[in-house]
């Protein structure tokens, strides 16, 4: 009976280290993605604030005509280009909010003076806007910031959910890589486009990416920690069981008086 007990307690502590071992080597992968993830912010909240806080370039010094992709120092660039929109190329991106509003923006392919084009966010509407502008067809100037497209997921139709041109019309020339998001257009006077809110950039941060990963470590260390002082515990409560539970001494009992004895008391 005892080898039996002692051979459940040996199987019941196996397996609470195994599980906690388990724990501890999940917590560790939830971990490392939740400091990756940390790390890809601190580089785009770099990335920002160098584009940033250079002035604005003509788009030609800053995207070389050959470039396949959106080299990193073009990132949150701010340039300027001048030439025309290719007006039949409007297409509108829907379920993109800005600032928590519902809203649907404007995307269409600019051409610009040397003969190239360039995919723009030109601004935004109220997603519940019945009429929807135009662009203009004259010659204008804009100024853009540049970012790298969005991956494509791969929807068709007559709107676009993703900045990408595999989900706008062709362009019309050779593209530049990247997209530009429409800071300012120069017509008489500099502004916004006729109908459209100039869209803001993203609001970046590092997030609660670094806590959380703190605390997966912490809990990749708690679990076996756990386990090593529940079986601690139990032995020493197991240690004790034996000097507890003894059995008393039975006293034994007094023999009943004989006749004899009861009338010599009396």
């Amino acid at each position: 009976m005892a080898s039996s007990t002692r051979g459940t307690r040996v199987l019941t502590i196996i397996g609470a280290l195994a599980l906690a071992l388990a724990i501890s080597v999940a917590a560790i992968f939830l971990g490392r993605w939740q400091w990756h993830r940390h790390d890809v912010r601190a580089e785009e909240m770099a990335a920002f604030d160098a584009g940033q806080s250079q002035a604005a370039a003509p788009l030609a010094s800053v995207l070389r005509p050959d470039a396949g992709q959106l080299p990193d120092g073009a990132r949150w660039r701010t340039a300027t280009v001048s030439g025309r929109f290719h007006t039949e190329s409007l297409t509108w991106l829907r379920n993109r909010p800005v600032g928590g509003k519902p809203a649907t923006h404007a995307l269409a392919w600019f051409v610009t003076d040397d003969g190239r084009a360039l995919l723009v966010d030109a601004g935004w509407i109220d997603a519940g806007a019945v009429n929807r502008p135009g662009l203009p067809k004259e010659q204008l100037t804009l100024t853009v910031t540049l970012r790298p497209v969005e991956a494509d997921d791969g929807k068709r139709g007559d709107s676009a959910t993703r900045i990408t041109p595999s989900q706008v019309p062709q362009p019309p020339a050779p593209a530049y890589p990247g997209y530009g998001v429409v800071a300012e257009a120069c017509q008489d006077p500099c502004g916004p486009l006729p109908g459209l809110v100039i869209t803001p950039l993203p609001h970046l941060s590092l997030g609660p990416h670094m806590s959380y990963a703190a605390q997966w470590y912490l809990l990749a260390l708690a679990a076996p920690t756990l386990v090593v002082v529940w079986f601690v515990r139990q032995r020493r409560e197991t240690a004790e069981i034996p000097t507890a539970t003894r059995e008393p001494k039975v006293r034994r009992r007094r023999a009943e008086p004989s006749d004899e004895e009861i009338e010599d008391a009396l």
